[in-house]
């Protein structure tokens, strides 16, 4: 029964291949003028991102994480108002002082 499955590899090239009709390079699948010939190349070929990619993508994360934190920070601040604004009944400006009896002259 194993001997009946697909290969992988032969899976990865059909895939490789449809998706260069899907995009439009009708070209010998072998050329390395493709635009995304270093990305379909096996993992032990490529070295991964220079120190520098790295840093810029770090960053992006992080500052990305940020503002996401910010977000939540801002709706918590908003949940919070308006839990307060129903237990606590608004209050009322005090009421000006009632006028004494009139002075007679």
């Amino acid at each position: 029964m194993p001997g009946d499955r697909p290969d992988p590899g032969e899976f990865l090239t059909l895939a490789q291949r449809m998706l260069r009709e899907l995009f439009g390079d009708h070209g010998d699948a072998r050329s390395d003028d493709e635009p995304w010939a270093e990305a379909t190349r096996s993992g032990h070929e490529s070295r991964g991102p220079t120190p520098e990619r790295q840093r810029e993508n770090l960053t992006f994360a992080l500052a990305t994480r940020a503002v996401e934190a910010l977000e939540d920070l801002a709706l918590n601040v908003a949940a919070i108002r308006q839990r307060m604004e129903r237990i606590t009944p608004p209050v009322d400006p005090p009421a000006d002082p009632p006028a004494g009896p009139p002075a007679d002259d």
